[in-house]
């Protein structure tokens, strides 16, 4: 048996093979505060229980547990299924795994301290700007950026992602390079499920997991109240698994646990989580009062297709396996509550309108406690095959509407975050554009550069058409579709001080020019 032995800041697990310290991040950037930690249960303080608080500083918090959960059939049926709901590294583990098909984890060195590293996009501009000056103190963080793996021992070189600014295939921050990440502030995690026997019983799949879990201070309310994560998932074993499936497990406290309810919204791939009217203190649990909010999780990449509620007492891999495949407990499909049918989104109806039943509300369920699992079907993961996901977990208050209008409310602020989301630049989380050929534009100038913000930008040679694109290191555009005259053309870009991106596109020719606002 394991014993969770906690401490402040850090937690010990004791287990059979060796104690392990699981390091905890607080990522904080926004207006919630998101503890991220290495040992697989996110959004939870192992000495008090939730760990997703929204507002920021308030004492109130939203999800007391999440967690990932994976399966899949090998060539002859044998279910391979590795989840975790409130024990850190009990099926899932911090790490690499090697490479040759053994997948064997490497729990010593670097990965026995931490599996979790954190950057912020003020700390990468600094860099950027200063690697160079004499007295520069590069930050240990950015030092120990996990881009590379021990490949003497078989592991992958290629990690964590990174900006290759002297384009040698090498992380070497004091040559420029830097940490590719999304949003203002992220943390990224890396863990595998080979390192140990799942205490779950259920088998093996040898997959290595890359979390980044990112936020952005945003003046966008609805942005500046979500934390985005980017999972990459990567077959390190000798099988091919089958009807692989990527579940979120979602244990959503909306401040008291006791008075919650589920709900689904297939067309936006979200799962959502509300309360009843008024949401009481509850002992030392803090309640939002009157209006409280709505709170989800989305698919921003791909369909989640099921979503459910944990009506039934799981508590074996073939009880999660069923509910990650849209069934009962045993094995019967899940049934519409309006109609009888066969449904892969239980409760999708909305609890707004009176005359639609398939709800909580509507079908006249008692608050309580609620868990949910959403899964996305990544199909047949092959030896060396990666699958990536996108999620967002949102929260909608408006302090003068009830419990139901913040789930219309919530609904919006998806449509929202989604939009967001289709309209920022990645290329697979490297710098944008990074690998575009560029031209040769002899006579291009960029001035003044560093500037207050207003450039000066002459291509200096005949053109029929041109146009400009600026975007920030995290991807996201934020001056967009600007033509340019034949002689200067003058840029205001109004954003706060850092590097960005400029996008020229000329005749079809595109280049890439960093531009510096002071």
């Amino acid at each position: 048996m394991r014993k969770l032995i906690c401490i402040p800041l850090y937690c010990i697990l004791v287990g059979t093979v060796s104690a392990q310290t699981i390091s905890i991040y607080s990522l904080d950037e926004n207006n919630t505060s998101a503890l991220v930690n290495d040992g697989g249960i996110f959004f939870n303080d192992p000495s008090s229980g939730s760990g997703y608080e929204v507002p920021k500083g308030s004492g109130l918090k939203t999800v007391y547990a999440m967690s990932f959960m994976y399966g899949g059939v090998d060539i002859n049926g044998q279910l391979k299924y590795s989840g975790q709901t409130y024990g850190p590294l009990e099926d899932q583990f911090r790490g690499p795994l090697t490479i040759d098909g053994a997948a064997t984890a490497d729990q010593t060195g670097v990965w026995d301290l931490s599996s979790i590293f954190p950057a912020s996009k003020q700390e990468i501009d600094n860099h950027i700007l200063n690697y160079a000056t004499a007295g520069y103190v590069l930050p240990s963080n950015l030092a120990n950026w996990p881009a590379h793996g021990d490949v003497s021992s078989g592991f992958d070189y290629y990690l964590a992602p990174f900006v290759d600014v002297d384009q040698d295939g090498t992380y070497d921050p004091m040559s420029g390079d830097y940490p590719c990440i999304r949003g203002d502030r992220a943390v990224y995690v890396i863990m595998n499920d080979n390192a140990d026997v799942h205490a779950s019983g259920g088998e093996q799949l040898g997959i290595e997991m890359h979390y980044m879990f990112y936020q952005y201070a945003s003046l966008i309310t609805d942005i500046d109240n979500t934390t985005f994560v980017h999972g990459k998932i990567i077959n390190r074993g000798t099988q091919f698994i089958h009807d692989f499936k990527m579940s979120v497990f979602l244990d959503s406290d909306v401040g008291n646990s006791t008075d919650d309810h589920f709900g689904s919204d297939s067309t936006r791939n979200m799962m959502y989580f509300y309360n009843d009217q008024f949401d009481e203190t509850n002992g030392p649990t803090l309640g939002y009062q009157d209006a409280p909010p709505a709170f989800g999780v989305m698919s921003l990449s791909d369909d989640f297709e099921h979503t459910g509620s944990i009506i039934e007492p799981a508590s074996t891999p073939i009880d999660f396996w069923n509910i990650m495949s849209g069934r009962k407990l045993n094995g019967t499909p899940w049934q519409d509550i309006v109609n009888g049918g066969e449904t892969n989104h239980m409760y999708a109806g909305n609890p707004n309108d009176p005359s639609d039943l398939n709800n909580e509300i509507g079908a006249a369920m008692q608050a309580g406690d609620r868990r949910g699992i959403a899964s996305i079907n990544g199909g047949t993961i092959g030896i060396g095959d990666v699958r990536e996901f996108d999620l967002a977990f949102i929260y909608a208050k408006n302090d003068s509407a009830s419990n139901l209008d913040n789930v219309s409310n919530l609904k919006l602020a998806g449509d929202n975050v989604q939009s967001y989301f289709d309209n920022l630049v990645f290329d697979n989380c490297a710098s944008p554009m990074v690998g575009i050929e560029e031209p040769e534009f002899e006579n291009l100038t960029i001035h003044p550069n560093p500037s207050k913000g207003e450039f000066m930008l002459s291509i200096g040679t005949e053109f029929s058409h041109a146009e400009i694109e600026i975007l920030d290191l995290s991807g996201r555009i934020v001056l967009d579709n600007v033509e340019l005259n034949a002689s200067e053309t003058k840029i205001e870009l109004m954003q706060p001080a850092g590097i960005y991106l400029l996008h020229l596109k000329v005749d079809g020719q595109e280049t890439v020019k960093r531009i510096v606002v002071e």
